[in-house]
């Protein structure tokens, strides 16, 4: 890097972001710049592979959803939660109404919502009229068939196939995922949301690398294969300043 773009970079990344390069490159201005530019190629890495592993989620149990309850599922009491009602209704809103078909409406659903079907489920209405939902009533009636391999893929882990194993290879994931595409950090790993900070309050890019291919061989074997013929997160890791 020429001097001029190194104090280029220097302006555009502010000081306390700055640091924490700096402290994983021991002190070092220099390797920390390298540090924060590998950092880049590694998000970008990332997130080209979970643009498919994203497409695939939604359009597994999207197809679960529609087997269970039909293509228009979203219009009918299916037992969602009110957060994912809330999601969907935004989704919705925001679609005009001649687009309002079942590919739309499902490929307008954030990833998050997706992701969410897959954990023990919240709760409908309002005290007094409140009560829990289960979404593992969703994942026991069908569900779990968005997966055909799961129970392979667990089983070659020392796993078992179930809603819960499988919530959090997503929710592994899409840790990874909102952590790349926000441009925070990866240069000390992914922080885990509501995991306690005794067990293991982050993962390692690698981790979360493992987890998106371990979901895309739940989904559809050879689509991970044709994923993992162009390494380019391995790739990037390697190369680690």
């Amino acid at each position: 890097m020429q001097p001029q773009h190194s104090v280029a970079l220097d302006r555009a990344i502010s000081a306390d972001r700055f640091t924490t390069y700096l402290r994983a490159g021991g002190g070092d201005r220099e390797r920390a710049r390298a540090l924060y530019v590998w950092d880049r190629d590694v998000a970008s890495a990332v997130l080209a592979d979970i643009a498919i592993v994203e497409v695939a989620v939604r359009n597994a149990l999207d197809g679960a959803l529609t087997e269970m309850h039909g293509a228009r599922w979203y219009t009918r009491d299916i037992g969602l939660d009110d957060r994912s009602r809330h999601k969907l209704a935004v989704a919705w809103r925001d679609l005009p109404r001649s687009r309002r078909t079942p590919g739309r409406v499902a490929a307008q659903l954030m990833f998050g919502f997706w992701v969410d079907l897959l954990d023990s489920g919240g709760t409908v209405g309002r005290e007094p009229q409140q009560w829990s939902v289960s979404y593992e009533d969703l994942w026991r009636g069908g569900l779990a068939r968005a997966f055909p391999g799961g129970r392979t893929e667990a089983a070659a882990c020392g796993g078992r196939f179930t809603r819960t194993w499988t919530h959090d290879k997503l929710r592994t994931t899409q840790a990874l995922r909102n952590r790349a595409a926000h441009h925070e950090p990866l240069v000390n790993g992914v922080p885990l949301p509501g995991r306690a900070q005794s067990r293991q309050p982050r993962i390692s890019v690698r981790d979360g690398l493992d987890a998106y291919l371990l979901v895309l061989r739940m989904i559809d074997r050879d689509l991970a294969d044709w994923v993992t013929q162009e390494p380019r997160v391995p790739a990037e890791l390697r190369r680690r300043p």
